[in-house]
């Protein structure tokens, strides 16, 4: 099984279809199209890298994915995932609040600090539950960010370790930076997704 993990395949490309597979309770593997989790990632990720990869495109339109890991039970990891109400301390956002719930589906609303000239960013996520396989589902309701769709899954790994994959499509909704530098800023941004996470988790052990 362990082995197994390891050579687990996450297309970026086929965010949707990893959506779907967790939905009906799948394994969390995608044909690769885009950019696959190696061995050798995996190697990197267990001496406590996060491996980051952003589809290179000519528009502001990529897929990318997040893997790493965190040093806490699947359940704890989770349940910092899903805190919407703690998302400005966990994530360092300016605010976040869930405007509407049904059942398992929340309605997520947040706004970004981002560095000038870009100013801030805003999105209403539409987020699925899905806490027995420690996994939730997002598409972007309205905002300011245009385009935003995705997954993200907690993977046990031990009684005191779990392994994150965040898999998204994105457009940030910024005409007038160039491809090169938006490429550049979500690379440098992307390990936050985990490493806030890790950080978080050690500021409040009793969590």
């Amino acid at each position: 099984m362990r082995a197994q993990l390891q050579r687990t395949s996450l297309s970026l490309v086929a965010g949707l279809t990893l959506t779907a597979s967790w939905l009906v309770g799948g394994p969390a593997s995608a044909e690769a199209t885009f950019a696959s989790l190696t061995d050798e990632d995996q190697a990197r990720i267990e001496k406590g890298e996060i491996v980051v990869r952003v589809e290179r495109t000519n528009t502001p339109l990529k897929s990318f994915m997040c893997v790493g890991q965190v040093e806490a039970p699947a359940s704890k990891v989770f349940k910092a995932y899903t805190d919407f109400e703690h998302y400005p301390e966990i994530f360092n956002l300016r605010d976040a609040k869930v405007t509407r719930k049904d059942e398992a589906t929340y309605h997520v609303r947040a706004t970004l600090i981002v560095p000038w000239p870009i100013g801030e960013r805003w999105v209403t996520n539409e987020t699925r539950l899905l806490p027995d396989a420690y996994s939730f589902v997002y598409r972007r309701a309205e905002g300011s960010i245009v385009e935003y769709t995705g997954s993200l899954k907690v993977v046990p790994k031990g009684p005191n370790l779990s392994q994150v994959y965040y898999v998204a499509k994105v457009d940030p909704g910024i005409p007038f930076m160039p491809t090169w530098l938006l490429n550049r800023f979500q690379e440098s941004m992307l390990p936050n997704s985990i490493q806030n996470v890790r950080d978080y988790l050690k500021r409040h052990q009793e969590y």
